[in-house]
């Protein structure tokens, strides 16, 4: 089995896997096109992207584990997927700021940063930090006299002048950094393909480290997220034909490196479905991710063999058609078509 920094490097040099560092309501993701020009280093001890539109790095750390995980999706026939890499409690901390603060210049940037330094937004999580790099002598002011207030408590002139200068955002963990230098889109606009950011302060509010669908394990936070080519959506989000070789290979990452648990409901659910088993409440998995994975596995069935009276039963059992889908860290770009 390969390790996790060769896994982590071999999915950077993949322009169609995208990335992400964040919290719920908060994050930072890269994303390149596959003719996109991008300079790419891949080292023993770290991996880094850099595009004219942003950049990623990250770094080797021994205690680092993967949790790759599946949800559900508003259309009947498709889920989502994506792999966590998180770290133990205490390896992953890296802030107790809870307001804005300056913190200089930016001696590890990614990108061009000649003059500029580096804000904490103050967004309060100790996994994260979301910050801006700026030059920008009006937002620098700003920032300097909002220093030690809550993101959620910034003066809405503070908030205008974030849009107005349109900083390079750097979110950054214990295992790496994203920067986005595209243009932070208008509160109604559309999100940006390729590296951008969202910050949602209705779930900011809540003060949750993700969304409670995805299963991060006991004693550990994420610090790094990776989307590997989806079987059956395209980057952008809209559908596409059933790959079963892209298919396979985010299941050798489930039963390589996803809680056990989860890789058996699913494994349950192909075994009821292969023998043609009856439809029983009493087989369907109590705990919400196990019954998530559960779900999942019934829709990925009928890719591979069809629908089957056996399939529609279980389906109507668990997973009807119009229960709702539950929320991933990573909003979507687009609608669910």
């Amino acid at each position: 089995m390969d390790t996790v920094f060769d896994i982590l490097c071999s999915h950077l040099n993949d322009p169609e896997t995208g990335w992400s560092i964040g919290t719920f309501g908060a994050i930072a993701e890269f994303h390149r096109n596959t003719n996109e020009a991008a300079e790419i280093d891949l080292s023993s001890d770290h991996g880094r992207v850099r595009t004219a539109r942003g950049a990623i790095t990250i770094m080797r750390d021994p205690l680092a584990r993967l949790v790759p995980y599946e949800t559900v999706s508003s259309v009947p026939t498709a889920w989502s997927q994506g792999v966590m890499v998180c770290l133990p409690n205490d390896s992953a901390a890296l802030t107790t700021r809870a307001g804005v603060a300056g913190l200089g210049s930016d001696d590890d940037a990614l990108m061009p940063a000649s003059g500029a330094h580096l804000y904490d937004l103050g967004f309060g999580f100790h996994h994260i930090e979301a910050c801006v790099r700026t030059a920008d002598p009006d937002l620098r002011d700003a920032l300097e006299d909002a220093a030690g207030t809550p993101f959620l408590e910034l003066p809405i002139t503070v908030v205008q002048a974030l849009k107005t200068a349109n900083p390079v955002r750097v979110f950054r963990s214990r295992l790496g950094r994203i920067e986005v230098a595209q243009a932070i889109p208008d509160s109604d606009g559309v999100t940006p393909m390729g590296p951008h950011t969202h910050v949602l302060p209705d779930l900011l509010g809540r003060k949750r480290e993700q969304a409670a669908n995805i299963p991060v394990p006991d004693g550990w936070a994420m610090a790094l997220t990776f989307y590997p080519p989806h079987p059956m959506r395209t980057a952008d989000g809209s559908l596409r034909p059933f790959d079963k070789i892209t298919f396979d290979a985010f299941q050798t990452l489930i039963e390589d490196h996803a809680p056990a648990n989860l890789s058996a409901a699913k494994h349950a659910a192909w075994q009821f479905l292969d023998s043609d088993a009856s439809a029983t409440p009493d087989a369907v998995p109590i705990t919400r991710h196990a019954r998530t994975a559960f779900r999942v596995a019934l829709r990925q069935w009928e890719h591979l063999h069809g629908v089957s009276t056996a399939s529609i039963a279980w389906r109507q059992l668990c997973d009807p058609t119009g229960q709702p889908a539950e929320a991933d860290i990573r909003p979507r770009h687009e609608a669910d078509t």
